[in-house]
Parts: structure tokens; C-alpha cells; sequence
């Protein structure tokens, strides 16, 4: 029997895999490392296993993750990589740009299976170009984020943002941002920090000098993004920030993607090469389905009023501690 368009062998490989003998009698090993650790990375990590579960690759007895977190230190994200390396892992997801940024820079040159996620840019991050990496994207629309702010206060001058130069993420949406507000009447000003722990003094720095926080997809940021939201409070500081996942951390206005979906995306990714697709046959993606969060919440504690025609700009509210998706 014939089976049309389906590569006899990758339908080996396949069954192989699932019954736990892929490269021997041993689980697949499948490295997985973030730059640092918060909601949204954890959410995209547990997307990709679940990805994987759903597929029957079960922890434990045919799939083994390495799961690894660089603590916001790319010299760590480097020693993860190295340490991957030397463990002979099948395949390696690396979450976040710097993640992968030092996951490519040690395996380029072997025949090891990459699969970036949450990465911006991959293009300005040096990640394409080689046969073995391949992964998913979460570039935003930072045009559309801050056109959004401009719908809900629209007497908006100044607009704040905190990044971390260091991240190559970061620094392209500053850049992106900076254009935007240029082309759109808004005074940018932009506040680095270099690490987690700069970033509560570089949201004070805003106080009484901006109209509103707009914080794009920065891990340091968000590894550190209750200073900024403290801030914004006592600041009565409407604040945007680039994750869903955040709304319940006490942010009045959250877009961008869920990245539980996001890791189901990047998981899609890694069963094609698990089933025999080689990653240079398996262009990298962008994610879609951007939503926009409301958190009544927070607009009760710091006085601020959606109008109703803002409102109808949402995707979903918060309102006593509960989300509610709109009809």
C-alpha cells in the first residue's frame, strides 16, 4: 500500500518516537531554556509540553525535558548552551531572544534540531540563515499599541517606556516605538535598565513627567514588572504592557498574545521535526491573534474612567478579580 504525499520514513520515525526508541531504546531529550523567569515565558514553556503531550509524547516515558532558566544572565544562557552540548540533547527549544541568541551561537555549526520562541526578531537577531534552526515569532505591533492608547486617553502628550538596552528585542521595539510616537505627536521618553534591579528606580524617574507607561515585550521588564506597576499606582499613571498574561499583576491595559498559544504554536514546530521535517524545510512563523485586556480594577484604584466607546476596543475585562471575554 501506497500512502500519497507521506514520507514512509518520517511515518518511522514518527512511530519510533512515540514508542520511546527514537535514536535507541532512551527517551527523546529535549533541552528547554528561557532567559529569565515569568508568566509569560512559563506559559509559553508549558505550551510547547502540552503541545507534545497532546501528541503522546508523555514525560517520563518517551520524552525527557531539560528545563533550564538563565536568571537574566546571558553568561548562564551561554553556559546552558554549552551544557546542552556536552549532553548530546535531540533537540533544543530556546525561549526569548538572548535565550536563543546563545542557544544558535553553540549549535549552529551541528546537526542539532533548534526551535526558538518568543523572539521578536529573528531576523535582526541573527538567528536565520542556518540549516538546523527554525521557531516562532512574537513580534507586536507597537504602531497599533500606541494608537490604542491614543483612543483610550486621548489627551495624551507624554508617554513613558522602560527597556533593557542589553536585549536585542527590546532595543529593535524602543526603535519601533520611538518612530511611532514620532509619527503619531507623542513625546517619547525612554528610561533604560540594565537589570531587574534597576527597573524600580527607572519607573520613578516617570513620575510626574508622563501621561501614561507603555512597556513593550522586555524580559527585564517583566521579570521585574511589579515595581513598574507599584509605580504607575501611586503615580495614578495609566500603564500598557505588552503581555495578557500580566493583566492580573495590577496592569490597567495589557495586549499582544496569549503565550500558552504561542507555546502550542512552537510546540507544531517541534513535532514536524520530531516526524522527520528537517528545520531548514520549515520557514520560521509569526504568531497572530493579538487581543487587547481592560482591568477595571486598576482603573477603580488610580481614578480612571474607560469611556464606553474604549471599551468597545476590548477584547475582555477584569473586573473583581475575574476575566470576562467579551460577546
Amino acid at each position: 500500500m501506497f500512502l500519497k504525499g507521506v514520507s514512509v520514513k518520517r511515518l518511522l520515525l514518527a512511530a519510533l518516537a512515540l514508542l520511546g526508541v527514537f535514536g535507541g531504546a532512551k527517551p527523546i531529550v529535549i533541552g528547554i531554556t528561557q532567559i529569565v523567569d515569568h508568566p509569560a515565558l512559563n506559559a509559553c514553556r508549558d505550551g510547547i509540553i502540552e503541545a507534545l503531550r497532546r501528541a503522546g509524547y508523555i514525560e517520563g516515558e518517551n520524552v525527557q525535558y531539560i528545563i533550564t532558566n538563565a536568571q537574566g544572565d546571558f553568561s548562564v544562557a551561554m553556559a546552558i548552551a554549552q551544557d546542552f552540548l556536552a549532553r548530546r540533547v535531540d533537540l533544543v527549544v530556546s525561549i526569548t531572544t538572548p535565550s536563543s541568541q546563545a542557544i544558535v551561537q553553540v549549535f549552529k555549526d551541528t546537526n542539532i534540531p533548534v526551535v526558538f520562541s518568543a523572539v521578536t526578531d529573528p531576523v535582526g537577531a541573527g538567528l536565520t540563515g542556518y540549516p538546523n534552526v527554525t521557531g516562532a515569532s512574537d513580534m507586536i505591533d507597537v504602531r497599533a499599541d500606541l494608537e490604542l492608547l491614543l483612543k483610550v486617553i486621548p489627551s495624551l502628550k507624554r508617554l513613558g517606556q522602560i527597556y533593557n538596552p542589553g536585549e536585542a528585542n527590546s532595543a529593535i521595539l524602543t526603535e519601533m516605538t520611538k518612530k511611532a510616537a514620532a509619527e503619531l505627536g507623542i513625546s517619547l521618553i525612554v528610561v533604560p535598565a540594565e537589570g531587574t534591579a534597576a527597573v524600580p528606580l527607572a519607573a520613578q524617574s516617570l513620575l510626574g513627567r508622563v501621561d501614561a507607561i507603555y512597556c513593550t515585550t522586555d524580559n527585564t521588564v517583566a521579570a521585574a514588572l511589579d515595581a513598574v506597576v507599584d509605580v504607575a499606582k501611586k503615580g495614578k499613571i495609566p500603564f500598557l504592557f505588552a503581555d495578557p498574561t500580566s493583566l492580573e499583576r495590577g496592569v490597567l491595559i495589557c495586549t499582544g498574545f496569549d503565550y500558552f498559544d504561542h507555546g502550542l504554536l512552537t510546540g507544531e514546530i517541534v513535532l514536524k521535526i520530531l516526524q522527520g521535517t528537517s528545520p531548514k524545510d520549515i520557514p520560521f512563523v509569526r504568531q497572530a491573534g493579538t487581543q487587547v485586556w481592560f482591568n477595571l480594577d486598576v482603573a477603580e484604584e488610580i481614578g480612571f474612567v474607560f469611556s464606553a466607546e474604549a471599551k468597545k476596543l476590548a477584547t475582555g475585562l477584569l473586573f473583581g478579580g475575574e476575566r470576562f471575554v467579551k460577546e
